[in-house]
């Protein structure tokens, strides 16, 4: 028996081959953004930017140092992308690999002349490219986004992903859009927005988002960070975030109430063969900053102020959200989701006119607000 054991573990052996595949990470060329823009020149269409990891640049590797930027950046230009991609092996000797890929740039100028669609597709065949990779537009040009040295993090492309990850603590930061996400969207015929990055002060930073169409696949049109907030209430996306109220008196005496929880309900409603939208907000605040000095907290009734401005302000935002969305006849409202899932007879029979029917659909708003607490405050 012990000859027979000793056999079989010897067979055994031949099937442990450990990481005979493996490659040393000076050898691969690490990819942690993408930047897809126009290319000026009338013999190439498309300019890409890879950034690249430089191993012996980051400190702590086993030749590295903190001497030298831990990434470098390279733009070429083609008539498609994998074309671009090939041309790398002309000036770098690491092939691109795209395994580790944290965010990709799109310009306004590209999503504005091609269809996203058309754009992605070659990304979406890779089998190194992620689902996860965050999207984002940009009406600068994308190199220049992914040139914008970091402050938190190492490597632009990998802070550009981050700067969406305090959505739940700003009404004016969308979540982060995915890859997949997208696909999903364009494959359902959907619209939707798309996180808008820029350069402020030499910093990055999110500066609202580019609607793309789903007739065409287009962006036409922008959202300001303010109508982002209107937006996530629509979408019941707010998790935390600020209600900033002027008072009456001045300017001056503003009181801010900090978000503590929120819940959109959306109840598409058949009255007479006729569909309206029902929206309800409910969100429980607190006020976190008040600079009306006069206003007493100890008294019964003092929230019942505060209460109705910021129910009017939410209301009055979310109002200017539905009117854009109408306006260009372009549900990213996803409306039309809950009219197929709440009444799917109606949207059967209306599905292929819906567009036409989201521009003039009544909407129904009704914001309830309830004041738990409050914070410190100036007292004489």
């Amino acid at each position: 028996m012990r000859k027979y054991f000793l056999i079989f573990m010897t067979v055994q052996l031949l099937f442990l081959t450990s990481c005979w595949d493996s490659n040393e990470i000076e050898d691969l060329g690490m990819i942690m953004g993408i930047g897809l823009d126009y290319n000026d020149s009338e013999e190439d269409i498309f300019s890409m930017t890879n950034q690249y990891v430089v191993p012996n640049n980051i400190q702590g590797t086993q030749t590295g140092s903190a001497s030298g930027t831990p990434y470098q950046n390279l733009t070429l230009n083609g008539n498609n992308f994998f074309q671009i991609i090939r041309e790398n092996s002309l000036e770098t000797d690491r092939p691109p690999n795209y395994t580790h890929l944290k965010s990709m740039v799109l310009s306004e100028r590209l999503l504005e002349e091609e269809p996203l669609k058309q754009l992605i597709s070659f990304f979406l065949r890779d089998h190194e490219f992620r689902r996860t990779v965050a999207i984002f537009i940009s009406k600068e040009a994308p190199a220049d986004i992914l040139e914008v040295e970091p402050t938190k993090e190492m490597f632009p492309g990998v802070q550009l992903k981050e700067l969406t990850q305090n959505h739940d603590r700003s009404l004016y930061v969308l979540d982060t859009l995915k890859f997949g996400e997208v696909s999903k969207k364009i494959t359902e015929g959907a619209s939707f927005v798309i996180p808008e990055v820029g350069i402020n002060k030499g910093r990055l930073r999110l500066l609202g988002a580019g609607i793309v169409s789903n007739k065409n696949e287009h962006v036409v049109g922008w959202l300001t960070p303010e109508e982002i907030g209107g937006l996530k209430w629509i979408t019941d996306e707010v998790n935390g975030g600020l209600v900033a109220i002027e008072e009456k008196n001045a300017k001056e005496d503003q009181a801010v109430l900090e978000i503590m929880k929120a819940n959109t309900n959306l109840e598409p409603v058949i009255k007479d063969g006729k569909l309206s939208m029902k929206l309800t907000v409910n969100s429980s605040l607190r006020l976190a900053e008040d600079w009306e000095i006069k206003r007493d907290v100890f008294q019964e009734g003092w929230e019942q102020e505060l209460k109705t401005a910021g129910e009017n302000k939410v209301k009055k935002d979310i109002e200017h959200v539905i009117s854009v969305a109408q306006e260009q006849g372009l549900d990213f409202l996803e409306f039309g989701t809950w009219v197929s899932i709440k009444q799917p007879t109606y949207w059967k029979q209306h599905e292929k006119e819906w567009d036409e029917i989201f521009s003039n659909l009544p909407v129904i708003i009704d914001v309830n607000f309830t004041i738990t607490g409050y914070g410190t405050q100036d007292i004489n």
